[in-house]
């Protein structure tokens, strides 16, 4: 079951990730820059084509100064 890929989840994931980016105003690589995260990485889940790990999910909600679970929230 390593890196298992659920394509509908990461499609979701990345609606729901780019709906909150897009109210921050920042552009991905102005995101991946304040998250410290790749911009390759932000791109993909962005697109809904990344598997991002728990610390990237972590890092993307802090950047986006919501809970883990609201940036969940709905898939």
């Amino acid at each position: 079951m390593i890196g298992v890929k659920d394509e509908e989840l990461s499609k979701a994931f990345g609606r729901r990730f780019r709906e909150l980016r897009l109210q921050t105003g920042m552009s991905t690589r102005e995101f991946a820059d304040t998250a410290g995260i790749s911009h390759a990485q932000i791109y993909n889940i962005d697109n809904g084509k990344g598997n991002p790990t728990l610390g990237t999910i972590k890092a993307v909600a802090r950047t986006l100064n919501i809970s883990v679970s609201e940036l969940l929230h709905g898939l």
